[in-house]
């Protein structure tokens, strides 16, 4: 079991795409903290997804990395490869903060935090425990009773609406599965957000799923 870290060193890797806040937050830990070391700076989540493997103990991830691939998957793809994740950004939505969470982050700081937060997350996060603000603790409490997607609908409607893919066979291609599959994965999808007797447009659907934190704004992508 890799945590908690048993090895003296907290080994953090961090994936921001401005120069000057990803040095800055490095030289501020490397100056002010001991027992924290970071190993890699990755400008891009590209960067970041093809070392996935050599990921150290703990990921700082930004939201904003002018990407199209979904918060959720991002963070995901970390977990599975051994790293905790720390979340760092400048958005403060407490539908993302939800997303970040509910995805296996272990703390969300926003970026106007003093750097010392960041110091008790990325300890927190070393043993395999949550670090709770109050804005995500009360972004929590305003969440509960929303509908969820099972990962597999999550990754359906990522695809189909966050603009990876247009139409329903495009999306059953990138994803592997049949166009039935993709179907019947949107169908119970609008189930869950359904709350009138008219149908979910492809809009309104994306829009429900927005406010709700499975996908970002396309500002935010």
């Amino acid at each position: 079991m890799r945590y908690p870290v048993s090895q003296p060193t907290i080994e953090v890797d961090i994936v921001e795409d401005h120069a000057v806040l990803l040095e800055g937050l490095s030289q501020w830990l490397q100056d002010n903290t001991t027992g924290i070391r970071v190993v890699g700076r990755y400008t891009s989540w590209a960067d970041a997804a093809a070392r996935l493997g050599a990921l150290s103990d703990v990921v700082i991830l930004d939201v904003l990395l002018g990407d199209q691939v979904p918060l959720r998957a991002k963070i995901q793809a970390i977990l599975s490869s051994g790293p905790q994740v720390v979340v760092c950004s400048s958005v403060v939505d407490p539908a993302v903060m939800r997303q970040a969470m509910a995805a296996g982050a272990l703390a969300y700081i926003p970026k106007t935090a003093p750097a010392s937060v960041v110091e008790t997350a990325l300890r927190c996060a070393a043993q395999g425990t949550q670090y709770i603000t109050p804005e995500v603790s009360d972004a929590m409490d305003a969440g509960l009773g929303e509908p969820q997607l099972s990962a597999r609908e999550h990754q359906v409607v990522s695809v189909y609406l966050g603009g990876a893919a247009g139409t329903m066979a495009e999306t059953a291609q990138l994803l592997g599965i049949s166009v039935d599959g993709v179907k019947k994965h949107l169908a119970s999808v609008r189930r869950k957000f359904q709350d009138g007797p008219e149908p979910l447009t492809r809009l309104g659907l994306r829009e429900r799923l927005t406010a709700g934190g499975w996908l970002l704004e396309d500002a935010q992508q």
